[in-house]
Parts: structure tokens; C-alpha cells; sequence
């Protein structure tokens, strides 16, 4: 009896992994609703516990950008991700109270890069990872680094307060939704080291997770 009791746990996980795996690597997605559809789905199954977090549209009516969320791009290693609205509006609405006015600056190999990707599903600001510094290399590292700011969810902070507008996925909401205050964050890929953060704390305590991440995208 136990034998079957374990073969039966080993085939309920293994089904488990082959749909978590499918739905992270699916390449026969083609439009946009379908991939907004996965992530939805994940959503329900292991965090919100509904359905239809992500829309075509975003809270400001903003067309979600089909492009990026069926292909994504190298940025996000061509996950698929779920951004609204154009660069160059987004772009321009980042630098608004910025004291550097620059929305679109070229990369190392010349290709143009705008500061912003769009907004997010809450009409927040959706940073572009690749835009490239503003300050050259040859300053300092606390200037370069200089907009890490510790525990961003306390939302006081004048850069947090530019660029996010709703507050949704605090470590408290996490906490009491997954059993995990770093649901989201444990997942982040060559994240920053330790010595950049001038205020200590590891990463889980700068990083404010404004739209989720799933298996998929």
C-alpha cells in the first residue's frame, strides 16, 4: 500500500513540474492574451487566489504592449513581461521632476534606449534595466548607486514617490498571502552586492515589486 501511496506523490509532483515547466518555457505563444493568460493562471494557483490580475488594458487605459509580452526582450532574458503604453511617454512622465531631463540615450552598441519600457498595470513607471547612466563610470560608486533606498514599501522617499504611484505588494501582503515576505524578490537574477547598499540589508530590503512576476514571465 505505501509503495502506491508513493508512486501516486511521485507522479501528482512530477505532473506538477512538467505544467510549471511548460507554462515557464512555452514558446508557441503567440498573442499577448494567451501569455497574459498563463500569468493570470499562476497568479490564482499560488498567490492571489483569483483570476485576471493582468488586463489588455492597465488602470489608465493604457493598451498593453504585445510585443514585449509575448517575446519580452534581453533585458528581462527575453521573459516575456507585461508593460503598457509607449516608451517615450513613460519615458517623458519619468523625468518630469528628475533633475536630468534625458528620455532616450544610446547603449554601448549605439542602440537607443529609452528610460522607461512603459507603465505597469497600476499606471506606475516601468523602468527600461539597460538605459544607461546617467553618470559616467569614473564617478563615484555611491553616486551610481546612490538610489538604493531601504525598505521603498515606506513609500517617504522622494525617488520612490516619483515613480510609483500605488502600493500593492508590501512585505506584510506577501507575508500573510504566500507564508514568504520575499515571495517575489527571492527570484531576482544577478541582483546587486551587498557592499552597494550603504545603508546594509540584502536585496529583499530595496526591492519594491510593483507588478508580480510568475514562472513564466
Amino acid at each position: 500500500m505505501k509503495k502506491h501511496i508513493i508512486k501516486i506523490l511521485i507522479i501528482s509532483l512530477l505532473i506538477q513540474v512538467i505544467n510549471i515547466t511548460v507554462s515557464a518555457s512555452s514558446t508557441n505563444i503567440k498573442t499577448a492574451k494567451e501569455s497574459l493568460d498563463i500569468a493570470n493562471r499562476f497568479l490564482e494557483e499560488n498567490v492571489l487566489g483569483f483570476y485576471g490580475y493582468f488586463g489588455e488594458t492597465n488602470i489608465n487605459g493604457d493598451k498593453i504592449n504585445e510585443v514585449l509580452a509575448v517575446k519580452g526582450t534581453p533585458a528581462f532574458n527575453n521573459m516575456p513581461i507585461f508593460v503598457y503604453g509607449s516608451e517615450e511617454k513613460a519615458s517623458i512622465d519619468a523625468v518630469k521632476k528628475a533633475a536630468i531631463k534625458v528620455i532616450k540615450r544610446p547603449d554601448e552598441e549605439g542602440v537607443p534606449q529609452y528610460r522607461c519600457l512603459g507603465y505597469t498595470i497600476n499606471g506606475d513607471l516601468f523602468a527600461n534595466p539597460i538605459f544607461p547612466p546617467d553618470y559616467p563610470p569614473t564617478q563615484n560608486v555611491k553616486t551610481l548607486n546612490g538610489r538604493w533606498v531601504k525598505e521603498p514599501w515606506d513609500y517617504k522617499h522622494t525617488y520612490i514617490q516619483q515613480w510609483i504611484n500605488r502600493v500593492d505588494f508590501t512585505p506584510d501582503r506577501l507575508l500573510r498571502l504566500t507564508g514568504r515576505r520575499d515571495f517575489f524578490a527571492a527570484n531576482i537574477v544577478d541582483g546587486p552586492e551587498p557592499q552597494y547598499f550603504s545603508d546594509g540589508g540584502s536585496v529583499e530590503d530595496y526591492v519594491h515589486i510593483i507588478q508580480p512576476p510568475t514562472m513564466y514571465s
